[in-house]
C-alpha cells in the first residue's frame, strides 16, 4: 500500500508525519508532490518520503491519493491525472467544498472527503469525514485507521460536511478568539499577562478533557462550578443575559454558508 499527497501544506506534513509515527506505513510508502520544490524538500528531509513535482508520477505510483491543496487549485493540480487512475485507487479529499461528485468529474475513482482542522498538530483533531457510494468498507476502514492518528474522525452525511467545516473546521480561530479574550479580561483585573494566558489556557483544555472524559453535560458542569451566590453566578449574569449565545450560532452559520458557496 503506497500513500501519495498532492500538497504539502501544513496539513499534508502533519497527516504524512504522523501516519509515519504509528507505523501504519513507512516512509518509502509515501510520495509527495507540490508546486513548491523547497516545500517539498522540507517534507523530504523531516519524513524521508519521496518526492516528486510530477501529480500524475504520484496516481502512477500510489494506491491512496490525498488531495491537500486549495481548493482553488484543484482542477490544475489534477490536470493530465485522469487517465493514470486505476479501479484500485482512491481519492481522500481535504479540501474544503469540493463535492465528491466534482471530484469523480476529474477523477474517476472512489473519494472519501474529510473535513479536518488544525489541532491535528498535536494530535487532537476533530474530522468529519463522507464516503463515496464505490468505497469498500475495507478502504473506508483504513482511512478511519490513518485519521485517528492525529485525533478523531467521525462519519457524517456529505451534505452536512459545510456544518462540520463551519464548526470544527473554522472552529479553531473562534475558540482562540474566545481564549484571547479571557486572556485580556484576566491582565485587565491585574495578571501579568503570562500568568493569564496559562490560567486562560489551561481553563479551555481542562474543561473540554472534563466534559468529554467523564461523559458530563455542559449545563451540568455550569451547575457543578455555580455555588448559590457566588462568584460564578454573578459572572453567568451577565453571560447569560448578553447576545453570544446568538454571535456564535450565527458566526458557526456564516462559517458553514461560505463552505455551501465554495461548493458551487
Amino acid at each position: 500500500m503506497k500513500i501519495g499527497f498532492i500538497g504539502c501544506g501544513q496539513m499534508a506534513q502533519v497527516l504524512v508525519n504522523s501516519f509515519i509515527e504509528s507505523e501504519i506505513v513507512s516512509s518509502s510508502q509515501i510520495i509527495c508532490s507540490d508546486v513548491n520544490h523547497e516545500l517539498l524538500e522540507e517534507t523530504r528531509d523531516k519524513c524521508g518520503v519521496w518526492i516528486t513535482m510530477d501529480n500524475s508520477y504520484v496516481f502512477e505510483n500510489a494506491d491512496i491519493i490525498f488531495l491537500a491543496v486549495k481548493p482553488q487549485a484543484f482542477n490544475d493540480a489534477v490536470v493530465g491525472c485522469k487517465d493514470k487512475i486505476r479501479k484500485s485507487h482512491l481519492i481522500v479529499s481535504i479540501m474544503a467544498g469540493v463535492t465528491i461528485s466534482r471530484i469523480k468529474e476529474s477523477l474517476p475513482a472512489p473519494v472519501v472527503r474529510v473535513m479536518p482542522n488544525t489541532p491535528c498538530i498535536v494530535g487532537h483533531m476533530a474530522a468529519g469525514y463522507a464516503v463515496g457510494k464505490d468505497v469498500t468498507t475495507e478502504k473506508q476502514e483504513f482511512v478511519v485507521k490513518l485519521l485517528s492518528c492525529t485525533g478523531i474522525a467521525i462519519k457524517v452525511n456529505e451534505y452536512d460536511l459545510d456544518a462540520v467545516t463551519g464548526l470544527s473546521g473554522s472552529g479553531p480561530a473562534f475558540v482562540a478568539y474566545l481564549i484571547q479574550q479571557f486572556i485580556d479580561a484576566g491582565i485587565k483585573e491585574g495578571l501579568s499577562p503570562d500568568k493569564a494566558r496559562e490560567l486562560s489556557v489551561m481553563t479551555f483544555i481542562g474543561t473540554g478533557i472534563l466534559i468529554r472524559e467523564k461523559n458530563i453535560a455542559p449545563e451540568k458542569l455550569i451547575q457543578m462550578v455555580s455555588s448559590p451566590n457566588g462568584t460564578t453566578v454573578a459572572g453567568r449574569e451577565i453571560l447569560e443575559h448578553s447576545d453570544i449565545a446568538q454571535i456564535i450560532q450565527d458566526t458557526i452559520a456564516r462559517a458553514s454558508e461560505r463552505s455551501r458557496e465554495l461548493s458551487k
